[in-house]
């Protein structure tokens, strides 16, 4: 007999049952709340259906006991299989000739729902007899009551005590009174009749007959009741009323839902880093302009805040309007990949600035050519060339050809790497060419955002997150102990200070914007814009020590937007969207540590003389040698020789110092390809050869080694071409350069 017993408790204890822990892990209606509490959504299962989990210890002990009476009496005797309340409901059923009484426990209603069968055929009701023994053997009788409670259907598409309570009565299992908890027990037995949102009286009538039922039982059970009366219970059952559940952020609770280590579906709550009021207020800013630029064909945008320092996501609008099915109001603009344009030259000037350009550098804002057999000839957005310019005007103002030969001067593959350690994961396999340094490469607003909130970190990198604290109310956000944060230093902490600096500027940012007021707040701020070609994409970027703001506005249908809108829509986003979270107060960014601002030439970015005439203070490394202007000579300015050809476009003051500096042929490029063309005369088939430097007046150029012309400066030359390989020579001097190029 020993030997029976045993053998059955090791089988119901030890028996393969792969349902229940199917069952213990399956997904959950996960609460979703912003940073201050407020809920954000209760994620949807499949279905519609929602299945919020509450622990035992947080439901009411009036409600447990409530649903104990009305399914299981003796729960707390039996092991599974109340064979007493068998017995009674077998008289009952046959002396009233139908069934007015059932005998199954809550264990077995348990093990219906981990394994359900409509077909209630004798093989099935002994399988779950054999399934709640089981439990019973596995599980607590508190862990079984908390499943149960927590997986108990109530129809309407909600699933256990929580979602009951929130779906027919808008309130939190805790805040349930008595009669609601009364007319959410009788429910489950027939949810189709006794549903109080569309059978009130059913529901009043069936849960006072629970009371007076419990009322009889209440001394053995402890149960402590109110004075309830049948208008009482009615009250409660024609108070309920279909629950609106919040659908807030949908773009960003799919984001989440997605991060694996989240535990969307798999935990109870989950407290986020987001602002609903600021998620209001974005929400809000893009309707309206989305609204007032419909004319110009600007049908969406997108939104992401998120904390400067720790990273935390603060609000993420994805679209104009999620449910806006014309204008594809589903798709996340926030992780589309858009070209950016301009908005990507931020992290090549910190790249420049670490390899050894200053902030006062001179760059080339003058007619170029770059590449070779793919001829790459950037233009600037207002197709004027500003001559030489300093690094900090040229960033600030958003000038293209400065921007174009930095990039062919580090390098593609530095910078490529770079952008890579700034998690520009669209760029892994990307081959844009020089263009890259003009936006012309697809990347998301959120992989901007995170990448632009590297500088006010003083040049850490730290991956945007949507939680700090999983099951933590109120957490304050830190980036010392922001959750899952990989900190790790992408450029170095003055470099990051000086974009800072640059980018906030206005003065440096007027020659291409003016003094406009989209870029004015009161406190500290930098922005950087860009627009795609044909305006197809306009984005904006900005930021504070307190917070970084990334928008883009366009069509996601690819439509070019109508008249020139330009980037300061976004622009005028992003800074009333900071202007709203920091009033008119802020900290200011950091300055450079061991530099010194210094009085330079505003033309030569050298030390000013007195000759200069005009002067600006700029940042210079501590210890740098002092270098007095030579572009202001007492007989006027004289420009360096690589800018001869833009000095000659038009009337200028001054001259260029070409002569005593090195020959070189400055157009074509050595290793050009070009193309024949048929449809004109072979006289008229001629390339323009030009050539700065050297020591003489007099300049003789060579043509496949034969001599074609001796000229005077400035030194251009008409090279007729034919199909083939060429050389051409230039000789000054002693001196001489030479170029080959191909003609197809």
């Amino acid at each position: 007999m020993l030997s029976i017993v045993v053998f059955s408790f090791l089988i119901l204890r030890f028996s393969p049952y792969p349902a229940l822990s199917d069952f213990r892990s399956h997904d959950v209606s996960t609460r979703i709340y912003d940073a201050h509490g407020e809920l954000i959504q209760i994620v949807a299962l499949e279905n519609g259906v929602r299945r919020e989990f509450v622990p035992l210890e947080k439901i009411p002990p009036f409600v447990q006991q409530i649903f104990l009476q009305a399914e299981d009496r003796r729960f707390y005797q039996h092991h599974g299989i109340d064979f007493g309340a068998i017995i009674r409901a077998s008289f009952q059923n046959a002396s009233e000739g139908r069934t007015v009484s059932g005998a199954s426990t809550i264990t077995m209603q348990l093990a219906r729902i981990i394994r359900p069968n409509l077909n209630r055929t004798l093989p099935v009701k002994i399988r779950e007899a054999f399934d709640a023994f089981r439990l019973e053997m596995r599980l607590s009788k508190r862990e079984i009551l908390e499943l149960y409670l927590n997986n108990v259907p109530f129809g309407f598409n909600a699933e256990g005590i929580a979602s009951a309570a929130r779906t027919f009565f808008g309130s939190s299992a805790q805040e349930l009174s008595q009669e609601q908890a009364f007319c959410l027990a009788v429910i489950p037995r027939r949810p189709a009749l006794y549903n109080p949102l569309t059978n009130p009286s059913a529901c009043a009538k069936a849960a006072t007959e629970l009371y007076a039922a419990c009322q009889q039982d209440a001394p053995k059970k402890d149960l402590a009741l109110n004075e309830i009366s049948d208008e009482q219970f009615l009250s409660a059952a024609n108070s309920a009323k279909s629950f609106s559940y919040p659908f807030e952020m949908p773009h960003f609770v799919r984001w989440l839902s997605l991060q694996k280590d989240l535990g969307i579906g798999r935990k109870a709550d989950v407290y986020t880093t987001a602002d609903l009021d600021l998620q209001h207020l974005a929400e809000n800013q893009l309707a309206r302009a989305v609204e007032r630029y419909a004319a110009n064909r600007l049908t969406n945008g997108a939104i992401l805040v998120c904390d400067s320092q720790s990273g935390a996501i603060r609000a993420w609008v994805g679209s104009a309007d999620f449910f806006d099915d014309a204008h594809n109001g589903q798709l996340d603009g926030v992780l589309a990949k858009r070209q950016p344009g301009s908005s990507m030259k931020p992290f090549l000037y910190a790249l420049s600035l670490e390899r050894g350009y200053t902030p006062s550098s001179v760059l080339p804002d003058i007619p170029l050519e770059f590449g070779f057999d793919r001829l790459y000839v950037p233009q600037n957005f207002n197709n004027r060339f500003n001559g030489p310019v300093r690094l900090r005007v040229a960033l600030a103002s958003s000038l293209n050809i400065p921007a174009v030969y930095l990039l062919n001067e580090i390098g593609m593959e530095q910078y490529l790497k770079k952008l890579n350690d700034l998690h520009f994961d669209s760029l892994k396999d990307a081959d844009p060419g020089l263009g890259l340094a003009l936006g012309n490469a697809e990347v998301s607003v959120f992989e901007l955002t995170q990448a632009f909130s590297v500088f006010p970190r003083d040049g850490i990198f730290v991956p945007l997150q949507g939680t700090e604290y999983l099951d933590k109310k109120n957490a304050t956000p830190s980036a010392d102990d922001a959750q899952g944060a990989q900190k790790t230093r992408v450029y170095d902490e003055n470099t990051a200070r000086l974009i800072c600096d640059i980018l906030s500027d206005s003065d440096a940012r007027a020659l291409g914007f003016g003094f406009s007021q989209t870029f004015r707040t009161p406190f500290a701020a930098m922005f950087k814009t860009g627009t795609a070609n044909q305006y197809q994409n306009i984005t904006a970027l900005a930021a504070t020590p307190h917070y970084t703001v990334g928008v883009w506005m366009g069509n996601f249908s690819g439509e070019t937007v109508v008249g020139k809108t330009g980037s300061s829509i976004p622009a005028k986003i992003a800074r009333d969207l900071l202007v709203s979270l920091q009033g008119r107060s802020g900290k200011n960014f950091s300055k450079p540590a061991q530099f010194k601002k210094e009085r330079l030439c505003a033309l030569s970015g050298m030390h000013a003389s007195s000759r200069c005439p005009d002067t600006v203070t700029e940042y210079v490394a501590a210890g740098t040698p002092r270098t007095e202007c030579t572009w202001h000579t007492p007989n006027g300015t004289a420009y360096p020789a690589e800018y001869a050809s833009w000095f000659r476009i038009k009337n200028r003051s001054g001259k260029v110092n070409d002569l005593g500096t090195p020959l070189r042929i400055i157009s074509p490029r050595n290793g050009s390809l070009f193309y024949y063309d048929d449809s004109i005369s072979e006289s008229q088939q001629k390339l323009v050869v030009e050539a700065t430097g050297g020591a003489e007046e007099t300049a003789r150029f060579f043509a496949d080694g034969k001599l074609l012309t001796e000229t005077k400066r400035p030194f251009v030359a008409h090279v007729p071409i034919t199909r083939g390989a060429h050389t051409v020579t230039v000789r000054c001097g002693e001196e001489q350069s030479k170029i080959d190029f191909v003609v197809k």
